[in-house]
C-alpha cells in the first residue's frame, strides 16, 4: 500500500513538473490569430497563459498562471481535439481575490469561448479553474487559455 501511494505521489509530482515546464516554455508565446498583428477589439496582444489536456475522468481542471505573466483584463479559452461543454470558471488573483464566471457554452473542436472580461482593474492571475461536463472522448481535447493586457 505504501509503495502504491509513493508511486502515485511521484507520478503527480512529475505531471506538475511537466506542466510547469510547458507553461514556462509557452507562457509568453503570443499567437497572432485575432486580426491584424494579433490585435483584437481590445487593442492588445493575446498571450498564451497555459493549457490543459482533458481526459474525461474529472469535471474540473486548474491551470496555474503566476505573476511572471503580468496583469490581464480579459481571457479566452480555445479548444482543440474535441468538443468541451464549459459550465463555469474561477479566476484566482495573486492578491487572494477570486471571480467565479458562468460560461455555460459548448465549444467545438477548433472553437473558442467569447472574450471574458475580468471585473475590476487589471490584476495578476494566479490560477484559473474550469468546470466542464465529463465525456468519453476518443482523444484528449486540449484547452488553452489566453489573456489580453
Amino acid at each position: 500500500m505504501l509503495r502504491k501511494l509513493s508511486t502515485l505521489v511521484l507520478a503527480l509530482m512529475l505531471v506538475a513538473l511537466a506542466n510547469s515546464a510547458a507553461q514556462a516554455q509557452y507562457g509568453r508565446d503570443v499567437h497572432a490569430d485575432h486580426g491584424k498583428n494579433g490585435r483584437g477589439a481590445y487593442g492588445g496582444q493575446w498571450t498564451l497563459l497555459g493549457q490543459r489536456h482533458i481526459d474525461g475522468r474529472a469535471d474540473v481542471d486548474k491551470i496555474d498562471i503566476g505573476r511572471d505573466n503580468g496583469k490581464f483584463r480579459a481571457i479566452q479559452f480555445r479548444v482543440d481535439g474535441g468538443t468541451v461543454m464549459f459550465d463555469r470558471i474561477r479566476v484566482r488573483y495573486l492578491n487572494g481575490e477570486a471571480d467565479e464566471i458562468s460560461v455555460r457554452n459548448q465549444i467545438d473542436d477548433g472553437g473558442r469561448t467569447r472574450i471574458i472580461d475580468l471585473p475590476g482593474n487589471r490584476r495578476v492571475i494566479e490560477s484559473i479553474s474550469m468546470w466542464y461536463a465529463k465525456r468519453n472522448w476518443h482523444s484528449r481535447p486540449t484547452v488553452r487559455v489566453y489573456g489580453i493586457r
